[in-house]
């Protein structure tokens, strides 16, 4: 009842499955930036211009799969439904097809519709395959529970202090001199130096805003009126 012959197939089939769908995604950048290099280079002026047409597509093409896949670098990133990943692909999808349609209008719509078709095949291979790579890198840290146990620590830590930064920004925080009620612990001594270097500090404010008189080369105080 069961065809061995296939199931084997089929296993074959997803260990080669990986490695074409990247070699096909990344076909379909060189051929893109190669296709749009060839028409830009048509208007071309002059040799640096030419080259420049192909270099252009081709640094386009390698930004965008470095945007699209760039936070997979590290599992503990967990990617949302509408990644930043999947945002970048789709923009420079719309991108690239704007400027397919404005080089290739003088060549005629078959064109236009071509390389548009070809556009959209890579455009799709990119979000397959950005979703497997989440899914595969979520399976790999959940798997871990030492991972997992971290990666949830440093979120709610992380929760934590955003909200204690939100909290120290909207509430006014008690002058440094009422925390000395708070703390009975603290010796006589060490509650000595703490006041002497606030009347040190406070001195030194006044005297830095001009409220204390200060003796000048004319024998005229600073702070005196005339």
């Amino acid at each position: 009842m069961v065809n061995i012959d296939f199931i084997q197939s089929i296993k074959k089939l997803r260990s080669i499955l990986p490695k074409l769908s990247f070699g096909l995604l990344i076909a379909t950048y060189l051929i893109s930036a190669v296709i749009m290099g060839i028409f830009h280079a048509q208007n071309a002026p002059s040799i640096g211009f030419m080259i420049a047409a192909f270099l252009v597509p081709l640094a386009i093409q390698t930004g965008r799969g470095t945007l699209v896949f760039f936070f997979q670098l590290n599992p503990a990133r967990i990617q949302s439904k509408y990644s930043f990943g999947i945002i970048a692909a789709t923009g420079l999808l719309v991108l690239s097809l704007v400027e397919a349609y404005l080089v290739l209008v003088p060549f005629g719509y078959s064109w236009i519709l071509s390389v548009s078709t070809l556009m959209l095949i890579g455009w799709v291979i990119e979000i397959m395959i950005l979703k497997e790579t989440v899914f595969a890198t979520q399976m790999e840290l959940f798997k871990n529970k030492d991972a997992w146990r971290e990666v949830k620590e440093f979120y709610i830590a992380r929760n934590e202090l955003q909200k204690f930064l939100l909290e120290l920004d909207t509430k006014e925080v008690p002058p440094f001199s009422t925390l000395n009620d708070e703390e009975p612990n603290l010796n006589k001594q060490e509650l000595t130096e703490e006041n002497q270097a606030l009347e040190l500090i406070k001195e030194l404010n006044r005297h830095l805003s001009g409220k204390v008189v200060s003796p000048s080369l004319n024998g005229q105080g600073k702070g005196d009126k005339a």
